[in-house]
């Protein structure tokens, strides 16, 4: 397989992973608040019995834009010397200003409800704290491994260098 297919296939993994963990988020929050919900929110319009197919595809088109905001943000040609904490804010602000502009143009809750806003940042400030844990683990456990390798390398070449 080249190289651009392979990124492709990622690029589909990945959207389809986080499309797949917010449906069944919000499948989750419609059986809990749907009935309530389906007056002021075509996201729940179908109340607790489901989603929507309309719902089900902006939160595809989501999950494509917040991957290709992921990608772009840790593309290694574009933000060499930007430390990891920088781009994942960046990242993460990015999002929030995608989210934002999905609520107004998709009209996902009333601009003027406070509930909604409460609920959105609340969901999204939990989502941060999730994927900023995440990258920290992932950033210690790839530096522990490399460090392993770098140490590796020292005494396979220092014996090495003993040896002559």
């Amino acid at each position: 397989m080249n190289i651009k297919n392979k990124e492709i296939f990622d690029f589909a993994a990945q959207t389809l992973i986080l499309f797949a963990f917010t449906i069944l988020i919000l499948i989750f929050l419609a059986s809990l608040f749907g009935e309530g919900a389906k007056e002021l929110s075509p996201l729940f319009q179908l109340g607790s019995k489901g989603l929507a197919s309309s719902t089900i595809m902006q939160f595809l088109l989501s999950s494509a834009i917040i991957t290709a905001l992921k990608k772009f943000f840790f593309s290694e040609r574009i933000f060499k010397r930007m430390m990891t904490l920088w781009r994942t804010v960046f990242m993460l602000f990015s999002i929030f200003i995608s989210s934002v502009i999905f609520i107004i143009i998709f009209n996902w809750f009333p601009l003027d409800y406070a509930m909604g806003w409460a609920g959105f940042i609340i969901c999204f400030g939990g989502s941060c704290i999730i994927i900023s844990a995440f990258l920290i683990i992932k950033n210690k456990i790839e530096s522990r491994r490399y460090t392993a390798l770098l140490d590796d390398y020292k005494r396979k070449h220092t014996a090495i260098n003993d040896e002559e």
